[in-house]
């Protein structure tokens, strides 16, 4: 067959695109009963419990009408655990120990080691998460091709412990452009069978919604800290007299109304603080994610994500209240809503020639994500 009789039989089976949400019932039961085998097993069960939530919440992802399939099982879960249990932790532990006892527990040498194990784990962090990738993709499978991830664990690491350092050096001011590279690795490294996912853009346009949220906050804590001073500085200030009161009470102690209306104001001051502080970056954010989403592409299709900072701002706010009000056990509803937030803001523009995708070459690791969980990483 010619070229050019190739180029139109592919354009016949070229197909459009269409990602939808279709929720299933059976979430609350599930919650529940992974729950209570939780607390039977001292939570030993959660490797297959968040692997129970994960085939769930995938097979109510609808790519043109057929769902996402999670081939991955439990028992892989807890060996990757099990494993760097065995490597890592375990050693740490048994090195701390023998410091301690040999040098004592306030020893330079045991402070050295302790400060040696946060740098090797911080440099870590960024390969976790990479390898968590990769064995979440590695188990998805869409009419029964899977998806993949190529690339270097340890290259994406290197790139996010730079990505940390650059961020501290310049105040945050890296930060766009070290999440397109990450980015960028991300997405250009993720294959669905044989093709791969392309991620191209500049970092520019993300400077001006970051400049905002920057100014804002530092103009937000400089008013902060000159009002605390200036109420400080006042003889007749209210403030200076509610804590004198606090500080001497009426027998010489602090009164217990005293110390509740402290700690009620200083959580007030954070609750507040916290929510003014995530509504404003999610001006950012919202920005980061519709550019990502325009950056990346597969095949001849284009995605675009109409993420806004109010509605990713709601998002957060109730799964936050979710996990408050759940003390964490509502989780899965909060990964639920989270998928489901993206599925449903998300649009693919252009043709993908679907019966020209072959299977993945790549190798299936036999265990999950031990790394990510002896870092708790969280997530889904």
């Amino acid at each position: 067959m010619s070229a050019a009789a190739t180029e139109v039989v592919r354009g016949r089976s070229a197909s459009p695109i269409e990602v939808e949400y279709r929720p299933q019932p059976g979430l609350a039961r599930l919650t529940i009963v992974n729950l209570l085998l939780n607390v039977i097993t001292l939570s030993i069960y959660r490797f297959w419990a968040k692997t129970r939530v994960r085939r769930h919440i995938w097979s109510c992802i609808y790519i043109n009408g057929e769902p996402l399939e999670y081939t991955g099982r439990g028992v892989e879960l807890f060996l990757g655990a099990l494993f760097v249990t065995v490597a890592l932790v375990v050693p740490i532990i048994l090195i701390v120990f023998f410091i301690r006892l040999t040098f004592g527990p306030e020893s330079p040498q045991l402070i050295g080691f302790q400060m040696l194990v946060l740098l090797i784990t911080t440099v870590l962090w960024g390969g976790a998460k990479y390898l968590a990738r990769r064995y979440q993709l590695s188990r998805t499978l869409w009419r029964g091709i899977r998806f993949s991830l190529a690339g270097s664990a340890m290259v994406y690491s290197l790139l996010f412990f730079g990505a940390l350092l650059l961020r501290g050096l310049t105040m945050g001011w890296a930060t766009p452009f070290m999440n397109l590279n990450l980015q960028e690795q991300m997405t250009a490294s993720t294959l669905f069978g044989d093709r791969h996912f392309r991620f191209k853009g500049r970092a520019g346009p993300l400077y001006p919604a970051f400049a905002l949220c920057w100014f804002i906050t530092l103009a937000a804590a400089i008013a902060a800290i000159v009002f605390l001073g200036y109420s400080l500085s006042r003889e007749d200030s209210p403030l200076l007299a509610w804590l004198a009161q606090l500080e001497k009470g009426t027998s010489g102690e602090p009164s217990v109304e005293s110390i509740v209306t402290l700690m009620a104001a200083i959580f007030g001051f954070y609750v507040v603080a916290g929510l003014a502080y995530v509504a404003l970056w999610t001006v950012y954010v919202a920005r980061e994610m519709r550019l990502f989403a325009t950056y990346t592409s597969f095949e001849e299709a284009r995605i675009a994500l109409d993420a806004s900072a109010g509605s990713l701002f709601r998002l957060q706010l109730g799964n936050l209240l979710i996990w408050l009000f759940t003390l964490g056990i509502a989780m899965p509803f909060v990964h639920q809503r989270t998928v489901r937030y993206h599925c449903d803001l998300l649009t693919v523009a252009g043709n993908v020639d679907l019966a020209a995708i072959r299977q993945s070459s790549a190798d299936i690791s036999r265990t999950g994500e031990g790394l990510a969980a002896a870092l708790d990483l969280g997530g889904i």
